[in-house]
């Protein structure tokens, strides 16, 4: 059944005043009074009533002992002062590799079933419910799907970690969707452990599947600089050379560039091969278009992603791409180990949102016509989650700050031309703006 929370996340994304003006949409995220999107300590007290809790759900002492029992009877590390200061609203675990250990507790500590622990993870926690590239991980996926107990699954965990690897690391990707289906498929515990054991070394490398895709859309935005930059030169010489007139440029050549720089002459087109030099000038001068960094700013007006000091939901300023979250998510090496879910999923959305629009803006696609414009929402969602599914991600969801902005910048609408194709980017650059603007 849908929480309060769920269903008023889902109807403001049909507030037509949310979706058309991006400084109500930016004052709907700061969410102060915290009645907007549901905080850890509320979304722990629904899940312990899944589990059974019938005590007052108002007594931040009553749900404090409940849990500390649970947790104690499974001997886990979680303290009762830490479980008050959730429930007291103080302090939430944070998204980082380091507090993943902890939910997992109390998934097991409630006994909860595969489904719960998944709502737990996407609605309330915020991050991936299970990394099925660590042992750890896909032991506990398994654990929770045939309703094993935390001991027996830390056992399980210590048999594998003891034992020698059978086979040698092959190179191979080994993605997530394959893992989860082979597991599903496993009958006994013996079975479980002799897989993981003869696949221990394939086990080092994860995160292929987001990297792939991150590092495409990025080329795709920039343009491969093999190709593009004579092509880029050419046009900054144009530029430099007509200060404040319309120059003349080949179609063609344009359109072998990057989405940005295309996106970029869009703005400054004049009809036929002919552009505003001015307006290429303000956006490419003394610019490194083909810094990844360069391209974030375009993205967001800023590399340095959202002040921590500014008051906003935690989990929307946590792992807001920046220069430094993006430099991480794009070296090869640190990404293939990362354990930093969040980030990686919030670059390949942001990404992805800026592929779409661009595309549909600049005529990309073969679907678009002017009866299904009203569709496009709804399109860019199915693309996003299909993309997200492919690199064992949840879905975007209405109750997480993050994934809000994107879908409501997806339905948002120039109230003063509805056909701008172009609107939920600038939407989405002004509500960020505004964001990083909020006291």
């Amino acid at each position: 059944m849908k929480t309060d929370y769920t269903i008023i996340s889902e109807q403001s994304l049909e507030n037509s005043d949310l979706t058309s003006d991006s400084d109500a949409a930016a004052k709907f995220l700061c969410d102060k009074d915290q009645k907007n999107f549901r905080p850890f300590d509320k979304g722990l007290t629904e899940l312990l009533q899944k589990a059974g809790f019938t005590g007052d759900a108002s007594n931040i002492y009553d749900k404090t002992d409940f849990l500390t029992e649970k947790l104690q009877a499974i001997n886990s590390s979680i303290t009762r002062k830490t479980v008050l200061a959730w429930f007291d609203g103080k302090r939430r675990p944070k998204i980082e590799p380091i507090s993943r250990p902890k939910i997992y507790e109390i998934c097991f500590a409630l006994n909860l079933d595969f489904d719960k622990v998944k709502w737990f993870f996407q609605h309330v926690y915020y991050d991936r419910t299970f990394n099925c590239h660590d042992i750890a991980e896909v032991v506990y996926y398994y654990a929770f799907l045939k309703n094993l107990s935390y001991d027996e699954a830390t056992k399980i965990i210590a048999e594998i970690e003891a034992a020698p690897a059978q086979n040698d690391f092959d190179g191979g990707a080994v993605y997530t969707n394959v893992i989860t289906g082979r597991v599903r498929s496993i009958e006994t515990v013996d079975e479980l452990k002799n897989f993981l054991i003869e696949q221990k070394k394939n086990f080092s490398v994860w995160n292929q599947s987001a990297l792939e895709k991150i590092h495409k859309l990025a080329i795709k935005m920039v343009g491969d600089e093999t190709i593009c930059k004579a092509i880029f030169q050419k046009l900054k010489k144009a530029v430099d050379k007509k200060k404040g007139l319309t120059i003349s440029f080949n179609d063609d050549e344009i359109n072998r560039c990057g989405l940005w720089l295309r996106h970029i002459c869009r703005l400054a087109w004049k009809g036929k091969d002919k552009y505003s030099a001015e307006k290429i000038r303000g956006a490419i001068s003394g610019k490194n278009i083909f810094s990844y960094a360069f391209v974030l700013d375009c993205f967001l007006g800023t590399t340095s992603g959202i002040d921590k000091d500014i008051d906003l939901p935690y989990i929307l300023k946590n792992n807001f791409p920046s220069k430094k979250v993006l430099s991480d998510v794009l070296d090869e090496n640190k990404v293939s180990v990362s354990k930093s879910y969040d980030a990686i999923r919030k670059t390949l959305i942001l990404f992805n949102f800026y592929e779409f629009w661009y595309e549909i803006e600049l005529g990309d696609v073969p679907y678009l016509e002017d009866d299904n414009i009203e569709d496009l929402p709804e399109i860019y969602l199915e693309q996003i989650n299909s993309e997200l599914a492919e690199c064992g991600y949840e879905s975007l969801y209405t109750g997480n700050p993050y994934d809000w902005l994107f879908l409501c910048a997806a339905r948002s609408k120039d109230p003063h031309n509805p056909k701008n194709l172009a609107y939920p980017i600038e939407f989405f650059k002004s509500t960020v703006e505004n964001l990083a603007g909020a006291s």
